[in-house]
């Protein structure tokens, strides 16, 4: 039986060190800290820990808004290509941090890129 990237990458307890990790590293950039001012980030990172686990293969339980509608007023705000880039760069930097292996980051970063157009409201 293959294993799921969720699998690969070290299931649920990863998944949800990563996302806290993320978080950390976003705050640390500038061009991604202004969307995150007036959001509640214990409930954004809930959400964001049931997106990476569904798309990463895993049984998630995640009920919010779609992409498009989540990230509208982003969108609206600015969110573009360079933030997407930014997003996955912090994701990159956040996985190498743990120690993840460069092809399984490799994995993440072409997963989350392939709901970019989502993201963006295209």
């Amino acid at each position: 039986m293959t294993q799921t990237l969720f699998d690969r990458i070290g299931g649920k307890e990863t998944v949800a060190k990563a996302t806290h990790y993320l978080y950390v590293n976003l705050f640390r950039d500038d061009r991604l800290k202004p969307f995150f001012d007036d959001i509640d980030i214990e409930k954004q990172t809930h959400k964001m820990e049931a997106f990476l686990t569904h798309i990463f293969g895993g049984k998630s339980t995640y009920q919010g808004a779609s992409l498009r509608a989540a990230h509208k007023q982003a969108v609206d705000s600015g969110l573009n290509d360079e933030h997407v880039d930014a997003m996955i760069e912090c994701v990159r930097s956040t996985l190498q941090e743990m120690g993840i292996n460069n092809n399984i980051i490799g994995e993440v970063a072409q997963k989350i890129n392939e709901h970019r157009d989502d993201v963006l409201n295209r």
